[in-house]
């Protein structure tokens, strides 16, 4: 893990992050075993999910996937890909690079927001509009949980820059703006680059960090450390 550190100690200090999608994230998305992986984390939460949570497994008429055990709560998961990305995942040929590719270029998107003489809304971006499109297929009383298997912001726990706008707080923003969220709760969960798994309550932005190791054989990356003079 990196431990904070000041401000001025960043700016002398340079990290250089790799991440690798490995195929087997294409199994977990098909099979639906990432719903598991959701229900383990949430159970294990302390802080996000603080209750119990059971996953129904009977879905015929179009339920949630999983209901608070005490109070009835309802929460629907969902991936952000569009329908050629699904394709993509559903091919049985090829493995999963250009996949990587375009996951990566989303994230890496956000910075058009932001440079260049035309700049980019954040209504624009693909993952807004997957978002979105994510919530407007869930019923009014369904809270929404984005599982998202790759590293979408620089998140470290205790990171000192953690409150600074970032691609999901910013798409957070526009979305409650701009579609009815009233009722309904949006969380992300997603990988940390110092290997936890972050959930994440989107309109307070509060975070919990919690030890994944199973993840790993599905993502992993590398942080190298470079000091600048």
């Amino acid at each position: 893990m990196i431990e904070a550190v000041n401000e001025m100690e960043l700016l002398r200090n340079y990290y250089s992050i790799y991440s690798i999608i490995h195929n087997e994230v294409k199994d977990i998305i098909k099979s639906g075993n990432y719903e598991k992986i959701i229900l383990d984390l949430m159970n294990a939460s302390k802080e996000i999910f603080p209750s119990r949570y059971t996953h129904l497994d009977n879905q015929a008429h179009g339920e949630c996937d999983f209901v608070d055990v005490v109070t009835g709560e309802k929460f629907d998961a969902k991936i952000p890909i569009d329908k050629r990305q699904g394709q993509m995942i559903g091919s049985r040929k090829g493995d999963v690079s250009a996949l990587t590719t375009e996951f990566h270029n989303e994230a890496l998107e956000f910075q058009y927001c932001f440079v260049g003489d035309q700049k980019k809304p954040i209504t624009e971006l693909n993952l807004f509009k997957k978002m979105k499109n994510n919530i407007s297929k869930t019923k009014s009383d369904e809270n929404v949980i984005f599982f998202i298997p790759y590293p979408i912001v620089i998140d470290f726990e205790g990171f000192p820059l953690i409150g600074a706008s970032d691609l999901l707080k910013k798409i957070y923003r526009e979305l409650s703006a701009s579609t009815d969220v009233s009722g309904k709760h949006l969380y992300a969960i997603y990988i940390s680059f110092d290997r936890k798994m972050v959930l994440r309550n989107l309109e307070t932005d509060k975070r919990e960090y919690l030890q994944f190791p199973e993840m790993q054989h599905y993502v992993d990356y590398n942080i190298k450390h470079i000091e600048l003079d």
